[in-house]
């Protein structure tokens, strides 16, 4: 499928997204949703969307993994109004709001009519299944393939096989998932590569609002953009302490995005890549190209898609003459990094100007694209790529040592899962293993799929009366670690 120019099912191709303060949003209005989604439907392959408001925004500057689930999800959905109204201060204005509860009965209303089965997981008990029989009762003709309101849990220690088990036997097209936010959007990148379900996406409190469980702000409420307000006064104990750490960051992070604007336009000291270097680079697995502004949706979509083509190697971008980056072209590398990504290669971008950097900072996308002045940075970069990318074992004298992969994620794990759990069970029926040392020094990213493993192997390890430890990790994923709450189940031997 060609790079950012996936059939939405309409005359124009799905949007290169507009990154605003570090989150893709994908520039489309309910019926582009709406219609997009079925297309997806119809193409089989599993999709994941997201509908983010600016409570995401926080979180995803707070927590990694949340950041890289908007980044890697197929559709993400401006639900917020701060996001739309400060989208034309980053770049290209956001066409409309697209909320999660209003989207919930359009994708229902849809499904009646094209004979699309839905499925509601989450909620609260009876919620799913009064919203799914409301639901139904509105549109007689519309498949409801089944819902479940699974025991509240934390995420790792629900019973995920449970779910998928009765999702396989439901078969829905399009699953609503209300397990809070982050929690949902977590579950569906978990299993969204392994499920035979096309469409998932988060709703949030959209199955209460269909029940009446919660009550929807009035329209003319909606219309002062005060419907924060409203669902603040009907539950302050939960939501006050969030919205008003919400008004605090947006406050914020528009001060730190305005100073960086005023920075000073200054070039950054770096190595030119003469013909000798870019055939060093080559030999390594990289192409080198230079970046040029991107003034509309068109260049954005042809550079990617050029581009796009190339990316079965690391491509690395000369940066070094763009004096800044807006929401389009920041999106446009988001989208590239992340082709790449699936790729196991990486996007270097190489030079970036302190102004571009500083906005990589701020937004907390430093860690997601690799950069570099010198040449000696870039084969080091390539070189560890080639070295660690897909991790590995080793045995020694009773002593098995998994090496980690550099991203241990849902799209990373089935292989390198693969392979350690056949080494570990041969030892095992052998009886030559005695300690599992999880070695995470090459660890640059994990989510909640690669935690999941890791706490697996840790209880059988325990009940196979053999030690596990995880050493040598960096201070990038133990974040990760200590936000889920792992670090001291995994961190102690």
């Amino acid at each position: 499928m060609p790079l950012a120019c996936r059939d939405m099912g309409m005359t124009d191709p799905t949007p290169v997204p507009l990154s605003i303060f570090g989150v893709p949003f994908h520039n489309v209005t309910f019926e582009e949703a709406v219609d997009w989604m079925v297309a997806r439907v119809r193409d089989g392959r599993p999709v994941n969307v997201a509908t983010a408001n600016l409570d995401f925004i926080t979180q995803a500057w707070r927590d990694p993994e949340v950041q890289r689930l908007l980044i890697d999800a197929d559709l993400v959905l401006a639900d917020g109004f701060p996001i739309v109204k400060l989208a034309p201060f980053f770049g290209p204005p956001l066409k409309e709001r697209v909320t999660g509860s209003d989207l919930t009965p359009m994708l229902a209303e849809r499904s009646a009519t094209e004979g699309l089965r839905i499925y509601g997981l989450g909620s609260v008990d009876g919620v799913a299944k009064k919203a799914m029989e409301l639901l139904k009762a509105r549109h007689p003709k519309l498949k409801v393939a089944g819902f479940y309101s699974p025991p509240f849990a934390p995420l790792l220690e629900m019973d995920h096989r449970s779910i998928l088990q009765r999702l396989e036997r439901a078969r829905p097209d399009i699953l609503f998932v209300a397990l809070g936010v982050p929690k949902q959007d977590k579950f569906i990148s978990m299993h969204v590569l392994g499920w035979n379900v096309p469409v998932s996406i988060g709703v949030g409190g959209s199955l209460d609002f269909i029940t009446g469980k919660q009550k929807r702000a009035p329209v003319w409420l909606q219309s002062l953009y005060l419907e924060w307000f409203w669902r603040m006064c009907f539950d302050p104990k939960r939501l006050f302490t969030r919205y008003i750490a919400n008004i605090r960051f947006l406050f914020s992070a528009s001060r730190q995005m305005w100073r960086i604007h005023r920075m000073p336009d200054k070039p950054v000291t770096f190595e030119s890549l003469e013909e000798a270097d870019r055939e060093a680079l080559e030999s390594l697995g990289a192409v080198v190209e230079p970046f040029h502004a991107l003034d509309s949706e068109e260049t954005a979509r042809t550079f990617l898609t050029d581009l796009g083509a190339v990316a079965t190697q690391s491509i690395i971008l000369d940066l070094h003459l763009v004096p800044w980056l807006d929401s389009l072209e920041l999106g446009a590398l988001l989208e590239l990094n992340k082709h790449c990504r699936t790729n196991e290669k990486r996007l270097i971008l190489y030079a970036p100007r302190p102004k571009v950097r500083r906005l990589l900072e701020t937004c907390r996308l430093i860690d997601y694209f690799d950069t570099a002045t010198r040449m000696d940075e870039l084969t080091a970069i390539l070189q560890t790529l080639g070295e660690h990318c897909t991790g590995g074992t080793a045995y020694k004298d009773g002593l098995l040592t998994l090496e980690l992969p550099m991203e241990l994620t849902a799209a990373t794990l089935p292989g390198f899962e693969k392979q350690a759990r056949f080494i570990h069970h041969e030892l095992k029926e052998q009886g030559m293993l005695k300690n599992i040392l999880v070695d995470a020094a090459q660890l640059d990213f994990i989510d909640s799929s690669g935690l999941g493993f890791l706490i697996a192997l840790k209880k059988t390890t325990q009940d196979e009366g053999v030690s596990m430890s995880v050493e040598n990790l960096p201070s990038k994923p133990r974040r990760t670690f200590e936000i889920a709450r792992v670090d001291k189940v995994l961190l102690h031997k």
